[in-house]
């Protein structure tokens, strides 16, 4: 399957950073460009499929180049999303009346820039294989580990913890556990997704515990997840 291309535009590397660790496992061809000046270059050459860029940079702000993109008869049909500030009733003005096919706000949640990745691009929400398994969890608020619990269930993308331990949704977790058959643990950052509190469970098939969403896995810590949920499942 073709890979879609996807063009990000930010003068500040690290949002770049950022977007590009969240959009990594989709599959897609990702570019770069530091301003609307150099993104209207990049877009003739290489014809992204949806652009994704910053309202504030130098040379040209995110809005003029939406204006141009969007009055070029050869990439007016490009999907175009600003990024305007969190609470910026102003800027999110701006990228309105700029003609943008959608809205973001910064700091970047990951899964507001999948969504809308998601969205434009007609990408599936790929079912992430998921396996029954019991692992001793070290985990706990920030970069704190004094909790463990042990997983129910563990995917590439996440786990559910079995626990009577209350934390709020969003709350970010640093976590580490042993892999079977691995020799070094796998140590992430995550956030609690959800939270199936025992006195009304959102899913009652399933005991008081915490939904964690990996949000930094490594790459080999990746593979040794992949490797593992590969033999769990007999494949």
């Amino acid at each position: 399957m073709k890979r879609k291309k996807v063009l990000l535009v930010d003068d500040v590397r690290l949002f770049l950073e950022m977007a590009k660790s969240f959009l990594n496992r989709e599959n897609l061809q990702l570019t770069v460009a530091a301003n609307g000046r150099e993104a209207l270059k990049v877009m003739r050459a290489v014809r992204p499929d949806l652009v994704i860029m910053d309202l504030q940079m130098p040379e040209m702000d995110g809005a003029a180049a939406c204006r141009e993109i969007k009055t070029d008869p050869l990439l007016g049909n490009v999907p175009v999303v600003l990024a305007a500030g969190r609470g910026r009733a102003d800027e999110e003005q701006r990228c309105r009346a700029a003609g943008c096919d959608a809205l973001l706000h910064k700091p970047f949640r990951r899964e507001d820039l999948l969504a809308t990745a998601r969205r434009f691009l007609a990408i599936t929400d790929r079912a992430t294989p998921r396996v029954e398994t019991r692992l001793l969890v070290r985990y706990g608020p920030g970069e704190t580990r004094r909790l463990h619990d042990y997983t129910l269930n563990l995917s590439v993308g996440g786990l559910f913890l079995e626990t009577e331990q209350v934390l709020p949704v969003e709350a970010p977790l640093s976590l580490e556990f042993l892999v079977p058959g691995a020799d070094q643990p796998v140590s992430c950052q995550g956030r609690v997704a959800w939270v199936n509190a025992a006195g009304s469970r959102i899913k009652p098939n399933l005991p008081a515990g915490l939904g964690v969403q990996f949000s930094d896995l490594s790459s080999g810590d990746q593979d040794q997840l992949r490797e593992f949920i590969r033999r769990e499942c007999g494949a």
